[in-house]
């Protein structure tokens, strides 16, 4: 069996107010290509299933807009007699159940499987059960989810959930809605389990995958490869991550100011955007420790030139002011009392956990050098 795993498409997304050439958001219609070059690869390729882990739109009221391009997709699949399920994603769930959810549009399209009533649902294609957990409406809601998974032994089980994951290492995304597992609900009796939220492609465990997203959606992101996962389930699994093409998002990183002149920091700058190429590009830099005077001096009329062709540039910066007031500041006690009342919430062995802590310690005390 042959599975495209694909997440947080985010569609309707805009940003920037640079438009396109049809007069719409440029970063809405970089999200809609991105969306459009995975549903081309999977008509060309003929997957036995889709998962679309969560956050398929990126409000829970799209545009008009948004959920056309939607639909019109979805109807490429349908024609093609390739078969998806989509589960609903923080993004997309109403807060009141009673607000009710646009993936009911979907229910009438042939071979379109939404689940977004906030409770597990299991289907069954060829050789494999698919448990597909959406977003629940309260973490209760999602514990009952989880706990009321029924396995199969005469087929491959593979569960879909759109969660972040808390642990020894922690995969979220900082949202408000969010909702977190410990790492113990990801179960090794899954042949294969495809999560979305988190917007890198990582494994988290043996069998637990996050596909990432299919576009850069903050900063946080820059640099990160976007695409999806191809997933083979033939007695063991194999799976490869198929990559997007879309707009570079670029961290160019931090010039340290403290002793440079307006001047020098105007040709740092200058230098760094001719490296990168700018054109069309999303690019951010940090001037750090800059006084406020050096600041004004900075030729901002020659950056702006340079960097106009960049679909969006951003220079932000910290004064030194500012950084003197961080650096007054204790904070690793602090980190130490959070690290400390982290890890005491975790269910793993004593042994285990006081070699982690006293591992952690060691780092946070790194940091603070």
């Amino acid at each position: 069996m042959r599975i495209l795993h694909v997440a947080d498409t985010h569609l309707g997304y805009s940003a920037y107010h640079k438009v396109a050439s049809n007069g719409l958001n440029q970063r809405e219609m970089d999200v809609y290509d991105a969306f459009e070059q995975f549903i081309d690869y999977a008509i060309e390729t003929k997957p036995d299933l889709i998962l679309h882990c969560g956050d398929l739109f990126d409000t829970v009221r799209p545009t008009n807009r948004a959920i056309t391009f939607v639909i019109q997709q979805l109807l490429r699949l349908s024609e093609e007699e390739i078969p998806i399920i989509i589960i609903s994603g923080n993004h997309e769930t109403p807060k009141l159940r009673e607000t009710g959810s646009v993936f009911r549009i979907f229910e009438h399209i042939k071979g379109v499987y939404p689940v977004y009533k906030g409770k597990y649902e299991k289907m069954e294609f060829g050789d494999a059960i698919i448990h597909s957990i959406p977003h629940c409406h309260t973490g209760e809601d999602l514990k009952k989810a989880l706990e009321s998974v029924e396995m199969s032994e005469r087929h491959h089980n593979i569960e879909m959930l759109h969660v972040g994951i808390m642990g020894i290492k922690e995969f979220r995304t900082g949202d408000f809605n969010e909702q977190v597992i410990p790492t113990g609900y990801l179960k090794p009796d899954f042949s294969y389990i495809a999560l979305g939220h988190y917007h890198k492609s990582i494994e988290v465990s043996k069998n637990a995958y996050y596909a990432g997203s299919t576009e850069h959606f903050s900063f946080k992101e820059a640099g990160e490869e976007k695409g999806f996962f191809e997933v083979e389930i033939n007695g063991g699994v194999k799976k490869k991550f198929i990559p997007l093409k879309v707009r570079p998002m670029i961290d160019m990183g931090v010039i340290d100011c403290s002793s440079l002149s307006s001047e020098e920091i105007t040709k740092k700058i200058m230098d760094m955007l001719s490296d990168i190429e700018p054109k069309e590009k999303i690019l951010r830099l940090l001037l750090k420790k800059i006084d406020r005077a050096t600041y004004r001096g900075i030729d901002f009329d020659l950056i702006k030139k340079v960097s106009s062709s960049a679909l969006y540039f951003e220079l932000s910066y910290e004064t030194a002011e500012h950084a003197h007031e961080l650096a007054g500041k204790e904070s690793i006690g602090t980190l130490v009392d959070e690290w400390r009342e982290f890890v005491s919430k975790i269910s793993i062995d004593k042994k285990v956990k006081e070699e982690v802590e006293k591992l952690a310690l060691s780092y946070l005390s790194e940091v603070s050098m």
